[in-house]
């Protein structure tokens, strides 16, 4: 689990195992010898004795009559649990997400910023998202993987100690700024199906006038290869080590050139808001537009990154 606060591990259901005869095992003879008797003195009985025997059914018969028959119960509301959420489901589901109203709100704003602002917004978004989520995190609530995509949507899944964690947890996200929530799984985990595994999908809405007038972020080629190289000087003196940067895609952005580099690197979530403060405070010229955090089994995390750059041609 990724371990904002520490979670232990749930255990998986077992069924136990039972070793032992049932005690009564070993009187099942008798009992149908029993049984037998019974059905032969009764039918004697019947035999002797018809009259009598009419009588008591036919009072049983009006007896039954005379009783008012209860309603039926209603039958129990069916919960039906949502589709499990799979490692293909998250990034569709993030962009099904942004066709909500929250969204439709802040989304012409975002998409209407130049690049460098976007990368400003993109540092403001991304450090408070972490701060906040960190801050209404129950003591046993814990993540397997946490998915971060400005300007404000995000994916958590994980497990909760039990449900009223769970509900707490759920009515921390409720109270983000501008929340939108959307559960995914809800199902029991551990021995006794106390714990919780679950998910939601989600949305936060940060003013987008909250942030500086930005410097200019656009870079020429030269000092891509600088900004490229800080990045990995800000990860190391965290103890990160980063994979080298591949370049995933190159577009047109008016007359400068989107370049989305991808790398990963073994952090913890404390490491990885350090990298995003000291890379802002180092004015740092490169964006962040992704990153997916995935628990590796202890307190580190796998953080994937996708990272932008405006480069002049």
């Amino acid at each position: 689990m990724i371990r904002i606060n520490l979670l232990k591990p749930l255990e998986p259901q077992t069924l136990p195992l039972i070793l032992d005869e049932p005690a009564g095992r070993g009187k099942k003879p008798y009992l149908i010898l029993g049984g037998l008797v019974l059905v032969a003195v009764i039918a004697i009985a019947v035999l002797q004795f018809p009259t009598l025997f009419g009588g008591m059914l036919a009072h049983k018969e009006e007896t039954a009559i005379a009783v008012k028959t209860s309603p039926a119960p209603k039958p129990a509301e069916v919960r039906v649990q949502p589709k499990r959420v799979t490692g293909q489901a998250v990034e569709e589901t993030v962009r099904d997400i942004q066709e909500d109203r929250v969204k439709e709100q802040i989304a012409p704003s975002y998409a209407g910023m130049v690049p460098s602002e976007k990368i400003e917004y993109q540092y403001y978004a991304s450090t408070r998202v972490l701060k906040d989520i960190k801050s209404v995190t129950p003591p046993d609530v814990g993540f397997a993987n946490f998915i971060f995509t400005p300007p404000g949507d995000f994916y958590v899944h994980g497990l909760a100690g039990d449900e009223q964690e769970l509900q707490r947890f759920q009515q921390g996200l409720a109270g983000l700024s501008g929340a939108a929530i959307q559960p995914g799984m809800n199902v029991p985990a551990g021995t006794r199906g106390k714990g919780k595994e679950f998910s939601f999908f989600a949305s936060v809405k940060y003013p987008v006038n909250s942030i500086p007038t930005p410097p200019d972020h656009v870079v020429d080629k030269t000092g891509l290869l600088k900004e490229i190289k800080q990045l990995k000087t800000v990860a190391n003196g965290l103890g990160i080590h980063l994979k080298e940067p591949r370049l995933f895609n190159t577009s047109a952005v008016g007359n400068v050139k989107r370049m989305v580099y991808q790398t990963s690197a073994d952090c913890s979530f404390q490491q990885m808001q350090d990298l995003l403060t000291g890379l802002h405070e180092g004015k740092s010229n490169l964006g962040f537009i992704r990153f997916a955090l995935h628990a590796r089994g202890d307190e580190k995390v796998i953080a994937e990154m996708d990272i932008i750059a405006y480069v002049q041609p």
